[in-house]
């Protein structure tokens, strides 16, 4: 299992993962306990829901960094969203409902109605539940989540103080003097960051678990704001590289896992904030036993083994040592390679590879004729990447698993370059 770690920690989109995601989840966990205690816990699903309609917004625009658009247009909604809390016509959770259901209805009829994806199930599920976006960030995506999350961690280290003060009491923060109200709308902004960052991580489905879990997991033992903080800001990055290790190394969805491990967590808190109170457990024995259930856990969920093996099949041995074999990686990491040899297929030009997917048929856009391709899918069945070939034998029916082999070249439709396989042969799976 580390060897293979080891492996993967060399390709360099696994770094960006390991890197953003630690950063973002630190975020979402500062903010996450001011939030809990001021009671604006439901803002993080709101606010997803809206960065959801966003995104779709940008994408029907053809903006080249929807980023811009999005992280404006969430932060405008989470003022809006704090403003509802205070006196005006519609109040505090009916406002979150509204802007969020309306938000989500509009970006996914905006989704159906004028995106040209041909893969338009894949895009939303992995927007709306992280499936596998934190393994495929662009050098944009990684330098603007790094700056942000820094900035938003020095942001509040520095009002430290004033953000104590307005969650815990903004009558006696406004007495001596602070603008308790300029710090909410300056809360509410942070938050919408964190939100829009998050996605990449989780999925907007899946925030507030990120926002909310590690702080409620830190109260279930600490009674102090400060020590809350920092066991919050420690169990959400220890839940989130741990959720992201296992993903890699086990093939599991990425948001889900990460957040099953903040699930868990806070279940073990729970129980150890019971038995402190009835029994009086010590800590350093129940962070051994916890840390010994995690280790369990991941040791059990990483020997899960769900790459492709070849079938038996009458077809001679091979004699040439394969430049990339993704059938020896689990569904996630097949996938992510994939994915980069989609998006840069010159770069893999030459190479002798074997993949393991479905058999299936792509219409060329000129001619409308069907062209076979494999289709390689990530771990929750739905982001899927093709790779044409053309074989003399008879092909399968469509949805039949295949392992495929070939020299890879790129194949152009409609301006794009598509992965294509050359001398390419299949055999069956079983």
């Amino acid at each position: 299992m580390f060897a293979q770690l080891a492996q993967y920690l060399q390709y360099p989109f696994v770094r960006h993962a390991l890197l953003v995601g630690v950063l973002i989840s630190l975020c979402a966990s500062l903010l996450g306990v001011t939030l809990v205690l001021k009671r604006f816990s439901l803002i993080g699903d709101g606010l997803s829901h809206v960065a959801f309609g966003a995104m779709a917004i940008a994408g029907v625009l053809h903006f080249a960094h929807d980023m811009y658009f999005i992280l404006p247009a969430t932060i405008v909604c989470a003022v809006l969203m704090l403003r509802a809390g205070q006196n005006t016509a519609i109040m505090g959770d009916a406002a979150v409902a509204l802007l969020s259901v309306a938000s989500l209805a509009i970006g996914y009829l905006l989704v159906n109605l004028f995106s040209t994806s041909t893969n338009l199930t894949g895009d939303v599920c992995t927007t709306l539940f992280g499936s596998t976006s934190i393994l495929t960030l662009s050098k944009f995506d990684v330098y603007l989540s790094t700056g942000l999350s820094l900035a938003v961690i020095a942001i509040f280290v520095l009002f430290y103080n004033k953000i104590f003060a307005c969650t815990f009491d903004e009558d006696f923060a406004r007495a001596t003097g602070t603008p308790v109200t300029a710090y909410n709308f300056f809360i509410a902004v942070v938050i919408a960051v964190i939100i829009v960052l998050a996605m990449k991580l989780v999925g907007a489905l899946l925030i507030s678990a990120l926002i909310i879990f590690p702080a409620l997991s830190a109260m279930r033992v600490f009674r102090s704001f400060l020590a809350v903080t920092i066991c919050s800001a420690v169990l959400s990055v220890v839940c989130s590289l741990s959720g992201m290790l296992i993903s890699i190394l086990g093939g599991t969805p990425v948001g889900s896992t990460i957040v099953c491990c903040d699930l868990a967590v806070f279940i073990l808190f729970s129980l150890y904030g019971l038995a402190q109170r009835r029994f009086r457990v010590s800590l350093p024995a129940a962070a051994a036993a916890g840390v010994a259930c995690v280790l369990l856990v991941s040791g059990c969920s990483c020997s899960k083994n769900d790459s492709a093996k070849p079938a038996q099949t009458n077809a001679p041995a091979e004699e040439r040592k394969f430049d990339i074999d993704l059938t020896q990686e689990n569904a996630t990491m097949a996938w992510t390679l994939a994915y980069y040899m989609d998006q840069n297929p010159d770069d893999y030009t030459g190479m002798y590879v074997r993949i393991a997917g479905r058999f299936g048929y792509v219409k060329d856009p000129a001619t409308n004729q069907d062209i076979p391709a494999c289709i390689v899918t990530d771990a929750t069945a739905c982001c899927q990447m093709r790779f044409e070939f053309a074989d003399a034998s008879p092909y399968p029916t469509e949805g039949t698993q295949i392992i495929l082999t070939g020299d890879m070249t790129t194949v152009e439709h409609a301006g794009k370059k598509y992965c294509h396989l050359q001398n390419a042969g299949f055999s069956l799976m079983k």
